[in-house]
């Protein structure tokens, strides 16, 4: 299967072609999403196993909004029957796409809590403690900043990984194993278009934030700080559903201009 090369515009388009399809059915998709994120909060919140629950289902769940995405950009109406869709038609392939996700992550935080875990341990306590000391506080997050740039530098392949997989599985037919390879290839070989992508992003996301500081500041001075609070939880769900679904529609845009729009001349790369 051959990977289109994209120019770093193209992450830039990306965000434009899930802001299109988010406004298409904006109420539909934040529905979804909103039924996504109770549903794996609530799944979550099981004894012991809860975690790994979410994390096994959660390539089906995006799997779910690849079809509702796709069903967007066809005219067609949303409904919380995509969210299954994945888990519904190819559940082995995705499942062991959490599972390795599951492998991963405990791996990492193996080797986090046996290289670091004393400190770990010295900051939560210290953060307990009634009056904790800033200066000392500072002093152990220092101490860990190098443990926890290593262990993003071990997470971000694993994200790579991920970024296409549910699509490749349910619109490719590709196994698991495939899907995380291809998806690895496509990031690297996509790296300057993500990275406009990932600015773009973190740009839009610090101005939503201030944007909900800066509201919740206003009402706060009108109408009392226990008003503004439930305002401001109130205000700041929607919000976050409105961003996760922008995520969503924006990664099937990416998946459809690196995998199945080609265009005669242009530079694609061999998987």
């Amino acid at each position: 299967m051959n990977i289109r090369r994209c120019n770093p515009l193209y992450g830039y388009g990306w965000l434009r072609e899930g802001l299109r399809l988010l406004r298409s059915q904006p109420w539909a998709w934040l529905a979804l999403v909103a039924m996504g994120l109770l549903a794996t909060t609530l799944l979550g919140t099981l004894p012991l196993l809860g975690p790994i629950v979410v994390l096994l289902l959660l390539p089906g769940l995006t799997a779910g909004f690849m079809f509702a995405a796709r069903a967007a950009e066809r005219g067609e109406p949303l409904h919380f029957g995509h969210l299954v869709t994945g888990l519904r038609e190819t559940p082995r392939p995705l499942l062991a796409l959490g599972g390795v996700n599951v492998l991963a992550l405990l791996l990492a935080s193996l080797l986090f809590a046996l290289g670091w875990g004393e400190d770990v341990r010295r900051l939560v306590e210290l953060l307990a403690s009634p009056k904790p000391d800033h200066a000392v506080v500072e002093e152990a997050l220092t101490q860990l900043t190098l443990p926890a740039l290593l262990v993003m530098a071990l997470l971000l392949p694993l994200a790579m990984a991920n970024w296409f997989a549910p699509a490749l599985v349910v619109f490719r037919d590709l196994g698991p194993g495939e899907a995380l390879r291809l998806s690895l290839s496509a990031s690297l070989v996509n790296f300057w278009p993500f990275l406009v992508y990932g600015v773009l992003l973190f740009l839009l996301d610090a101005f939503l934030s201030l944007l909900l500081q800066g509201g919740v500041a206003v009402i706060a001075a009108v109408a009392g700080a226990r008003v503004a609070g439930a305002l401001g939880l109130l205000l700041a769900f929607p919000v976050l559903c409105a961003f996760a679904a922008l995520i969503f529609a924006s990664v099937y845009a990416s998946y459809r201009d690196v995998f199945d729009r080609a265009t005669p001349g242009e530079n694609r790369a061999e998987a």
